[in-house]
């Protein structure tokens, strides 16, 4: 029996990273999942692993920032599954810079996909999830920069906090159908957005992904040397989404390897 088993899962930014991870995790505990990115090829491909390893999944794309795709999105998940249990809102991207020479374009690329995506997909699933007894899990991922700031992210830190917030909204106003919304602020953790962005070439919307190496190596000696992988970011998210954490409502746990970070 798995952790999971009869649940329907919507993991959005599920092509790569930790919603990746969190989809695998899923699939092997019995929930059939939804794999969301803007990049087919890579939403495909994860599907593909998933569905070979025998899991239940489909994969949709669509561009969460807009309410009309996030609102496809959870349509898939009932269209496909016959319904909607769990949303996991992964989706994020960052865009560094310090605050005098951040861009418009910057600020409004990472608020529009962490913060404007969590609360349009929130807003989409409402139709499936505020249904008395339902007794659903939204998880949303946030950040230790939410929580504590970040030097050159002050789009991520202001979405990610907003997104703490957010949850706690949602733990007031959907407790009564017995959904429970709790989120996961991650310190340093090993994916694309992570890397040395001198070792990568991996653009998007025309801009190279990654941290400064000499920032990254910094990070990494304050964490004895250690990152927490995506399957390990998982593990927390999959806490959150059992029947067994009903009575854990709108709670923002705190996941890194040092406290003081």
């Amino acid at each position: 029996m798995g952790k999971l088993d009869g649940k329907v899962a919507v993991i959005t930014g599920s092509g790569r990273g930790i919603g990746k991870a969190t989809a695998q995790l899923f699939a092997r505990e019995g929930a059939a999942v939804v794999i969301n990115d803007v990049d087919e090829a890579v939403a495909a491909q994860t599907a593909k692993e998933i569905e070979s390893a025998g899991g239940k999944v489909t994969y949709c794309v669509a561009n969460i920032s807009k309410g009309e795709d996030a609102q496809k999105l959870m349509d898939t998940a009932a269209k496909k599954f016959g319904k909607l249990d769990i949303l996991v809102n992964c989706a994020g991207i960052t865009r560094d810079a310090p605050i005098h020479k951040m861009t418009d374009d910057q600020w409004n690329m990472v608020v529009d996909i962490s913060l404007k995506g969590t609360f349009n997909c929130i807003r989409a699933a409402a139709k499936y999830m505020r249904v008395e007894g339902h007794n659903g899990r939204i998880i949303n991922v946030s950040s230790l920069a939410g929580v504590k700031g970040s030097a050159t992210q002050a789009n991520y830190a202001s979405a990610k906090g907003g997104i703490i917030s957010l949850t706690k909204v949602v733990a007031h106003e959907w407790e009564r159908f017995g959904v429970t919304c709790n989120c996961v602020a991650y310190g340093m953790v090993d994916t694309r957005l992570t890397k040395a962005r001198e070792g990568q070439n991996e653009e998007v919307a025309g801009e190279k992904l990654g941290v400064p190496e000499k920032a990254r190596e910094a990070l990494l000696e304050r964490m004895g040397g250690k990152i927490m992988s995506p399957e390990e970011a998982a593990a927390p998210i999959l806490y959150f989404a059992q029947p067994e954490s009903w009575c854990i409502n709108g709670n923002c746990l705190q996941a890194a390897m040092c406290a003081f970070l």
